[in-house]
């Protein structure tokens, strides 16, 4: 891929002025060029056969008007430029009218009045009407119907009204005029009638003092010498294809009678375009270039700090170099690597589940591996698994009259085995039995769900010791009391066969009454710190 820089050539070209230049102050003189022709705007009011005069004397000529574009620079220039460049604000000076080269001239006694630009054909009283098809342009005067005609092949942009600015018609006699372009809003004398808008040509007489407006024109031959240096692999010149660096010349016709000679020196820039490629690496062999930077053309991205005339690659993907020498930029083709990767995943399962992998189901845990294609690259990368179980602790202790679950970092649900049936509020690692039977407990953990084995669980456990074991704790059935001897506790429950609490206190007492206990076995259960103790004792008539 190559850009191709346009180049305009713009000729430029010098006038030789007349020495006698002396009709004006340089200070009063503002220079602008317009397709190839000089122009001055003269900011000193006179007649219009003075600004001739003057004309001539700098070396050129009042100007004409041949075209739509002309007459838009000339007001763009004159409304526009000049007020932002040179503080000069026409409109504000009422100076909005401003002298041109045409003029027109009575002949036949009067019964025609003939329009040209002086330059080209100026008119005399004597000239003959078969003359008339030489002038640039004219006009019949309807006397009748107070109307003006101009050939259709001529440019013009009159005013409404061919009527000077000061001196409006004579009867039925017409003054010689002059032509002057009007730069704002023109109103026929004393009235609201509009004359002329900005940009269009309005008659007046010639005693007018105005500013005005010199075309200098330009020379047969005006050379141009260029040394430029081209991008692209070929340049146009007028009609001329040039692809190799050397001297050419060309003849140009950039505007009416203006031919222009272009000298140039071509030279077209050279790269050295060709690229090393290494394992991991890619060298431009231009190693004199200003600037560098490597793109990604896959991803159609710069990379980050690759300025430089090799590129390390890193990873799989498609390269390019942008580079620019002697104002030229230059891009290379793509190029494509493929890298191949390892990747890593550590992942787990449930223990009796499998779990899929791209597309691949793995059933046991344990250490595997997967062969990727790289998309759009003829290259595999690696993908590395360790795939483990979720280890769950389904074994389940039976401690102080409670179901705990060795299982530390889990969500629990105990069951009663006995018809599977899942026992309400019973969610937490620890569950006390109301009654004997077999329970199992659901834990799920990280997304698994797994069950313990069905535990039997009995009140009258060996877990239980027999109340007259005890040392400190005394059955007084007599009297019937339970007493504490020097045994201090934190918490104290009596539990009925069923494990239903029948009593519970956390203040410290001596001794506690039983007299409103039934017939039948029971269990003192003492907690102290953290230790449980569960006595089992019975209340006989």
């Amino acid at each position: 891929m190559r850009n191709i820089i346009l180049i305009t050539i713009l000729i430029l070209f010098s006038i030789s002025l007349l020495s006698a230049q002396n009709c004006v102050s340089e200070d009063s003189v503002y220079k602008f060029t317009f397709n190839n022709r000089n122009y001055e705007f003269i900011t000193v009011a006179k007649t219009w056969d003075d600004a001739q005069e003057c004309a001539k004397a700098r070396g050129g000529y009042l100007a004409d008007i041949e075209s739509e574009e002309e007459n838009l620079a000339f007001t763009n220039y004159l409304l526009d430029s000049l007020r932002l460049n040179h503080s000069i604000d026409l409109k504000k000076d009422n100076d909005t009218i401003i002298w041109l080269g045409g003029e027109s001239k009575l002949i036949y006694e009067g019964t025609e009045n003939l329009y040209t630009w002086y330059w080209k054909n100026p008119l005399t009283m004597q000239q003959e009407k078969s003359l008339a098809n030489h002038f640039y342009s004219f006009n019949q005067f309807d006397t009748q119907k107070n109307k003006v005609t101009f050939p259709n092949n001529i440019y013009l942009n009159w005013g409404q009204e061919l009527s000077s600015h000061k001196y409006p018609w004579f009867g039925d006699k017409q003054l010689e005029t002059k032509i002057a372009l009007a730069l704002d809003n023109i109103y026929l004398n004393g009235t609201n009638q509009n004359t002329a808008i900005i940009g269009q040509w309005v008659n007046l007489n010639p005693e007018e003092e105005l500013y005005f407006l010199i075309d200098y024109g330009c020379t047969n031959e005006i050379i141009n010498k260029i040394d430029t240096v081209i991008c692209s692999e070929m340049f146009r010149l007028g009609d001329s294809i040039i692809t190799e660096t050397g001297f050419y010349k060309q003849t140009l016709n950039s505007y009416t009678d203006c031919d222009s000679v272009v000298e140039l020196t071509i030279d077209f820039a050279s790269i050295n375009n060709e690229m090393t490629i290494q394992s991991d690496r890619l060298l431009s062999k231009e190693l004199q270039a200003d600037s560098y930077q490597w793109y990604r053309c896959d991803l159609n991205l710069p990379i980050q700090d690759a300025n430089t005339f090799f590129l390390t690659i890193e990873e799989t993907g498609s390269y390019r170099l942008e580079l620019e020498k002697n104002g030229c930029d230059f891009v290379t083709e793509c190029y494509d690597f493929c890298i191949p990767t390892t990747f890593k995943i550590d992942t787990v399962k449930c223990t009796n589940e499998s779990i899929t992998i791209n597309g691949q189901d793995y059933e046991k845990k344990g250490f595997y591996t997967q062969k990727l294609k790289q998309e759009g690259f003829d290259c595999d990368s690696t993908l590395e698994i360790d795939i483990k179980d979720v280890a769950i602790n389904l074994s389940v202790k039976q401690q102080s009259g409670k179901l705990v679950s060795s299982e530390s970092a889990g969500e629990y649900q105990w069951y009663n085995c006995e018809g599977d049936v899942l026992i309400a509020d019973a969610t937490q690692k620890e569950y006390t039995p109301s009654e004997n039977g077999d329970y199992k407990v659901e834990i799920t953990k990280q997304g698994c769900i797994d069950y313990s084995e069905c535990i039997s669980f009995s009140t009258s456990t060996n877990s239980v010791k027999d109340i007259q074991d005890s040392e400190s704790i005394k059955l007084d059935l007599d009297n019937n009391l339970i007493l504490f001897d020097n045994k201090n506790y934190d918490q104290i429950e009596l539990l009925d066969i069923n494990s239903k609490s029948i009593y519970k206190s956390d203040k410290y007492a001596p001794s506690i009454s039983i007299e409103y206990l039934n017939t039948g076995v029971f269990f003192l259960k003492v907690v102290i710190g953290n230790e449980v103790e569960m006595f089992k004792f019975m209340v006989v008539e």
